[in-house]
This record gives C-alpha cells, structure tokens and sequence, in this order.
C-alpha cells in the first residue's frame, strides 16, 4: 500500500480501471515516464518530468497536464489532463495510478476524474485500453518493435 494520502473528492463522471502488465512496476513506471520508451507504445510520441510540477504532454500534444506526485519507488503516479479539444471554460481531469506487484507483472490500478461529461468518460475508458494500455503490453510482450 502507497504511503501517500490521497483525498477522493467526487468529482464529475469519474472511471476506474485496473490492468496487468506483463512487466514489473519500475518497468511499467519507466514506460510511462521517460521519453525514450514513450515514443515506442504512444502514437505522436510524448513526455513526462516526473517531478512535481513537471510537464507532462501525449499523443503529439493532444493531451497536456501537471505532475503532481511521481514516485517510481512505491508505483504512484497522480497528475492533471486536458485533451486539446476541450472547451477553455472546463477544468482539468485529474488521474491517479498505482502500480502493485502482480504474479504476472504488474496490475495498474487508474482512478480519472473530472470530465466535462458522461461521453467524455466513456471515450477515455476505451482511450487508455485501446492507446495506453493495449500499446504499452505489446511492447512489454515483443509484440510491437524495440520491446526492451
């Protein structure tokens, strides 16, 4: 269990999804972070400063956002969201993971919150399936090229 305090607010429309990898969490951690391995699951490529209040940006800047808490050690990562199109007035979504030891590798466990709608939840529940997720196992697995 993470040391770190995290306050759930209700927020509008949230999702939570758990998922395995097959690789451990530092590995798992790595692929989300450092801009090498990004560019090899992420379609448009991106990056993350995991740092507080480092930048974060996917998918050739569709998504922007802010770390908030990086921590590679204990498999937690929370940071903010905002796809390109939405409207100036919405906030921004906020994301919570945490990565834990799984028999198979690693389970990610993804709390997103704060969507300006129900249609939005529900496009970025298949959005990390289909574009994290789904990319990041291949390239875990070999199924996509430069696995290591």
């Amino acid at each position: 269990m993470s040391d770190y305090k995290v306050t759930v607010t209700k927020t509008a429309f949230p999702l939570s999804m758990t998922y395995v990898f097959y690789a451990e969490p530092q590995r798992v951690f790595d692929a989300l972070t450092q801009k090498e391995i990004v560019a090899t699951w992420c379609d448009g490529g991106g990056f993350m400063e995991p740092v507080p209040q480092g930048n974060l940006e996917f998918f050739n800047g569709w998504v922007k956002g802010n770390v908030v808490i990086a921590d590679r050690l204990k498999g937690v990562l929370q940071f903010t969201w905002r796809p390109a199109e939405w409207d100036r007035k919405a906030q921004d979504s906020f994301v919570h993971i945490l990565l834990k030891p799984h028999p198979a590798g690693t389970e990610i466990q993804l709390e997103h919150g704060g969507f300006p709608s129900k249609e939005e939840s529900d496009k970025h529940y298949a959005g990390w399936m289909d574009y994290v997720f789904e990319p990041m196992n291949d390239m875990f697995t070999g199924i996509s090229p430069l696995a290591d």
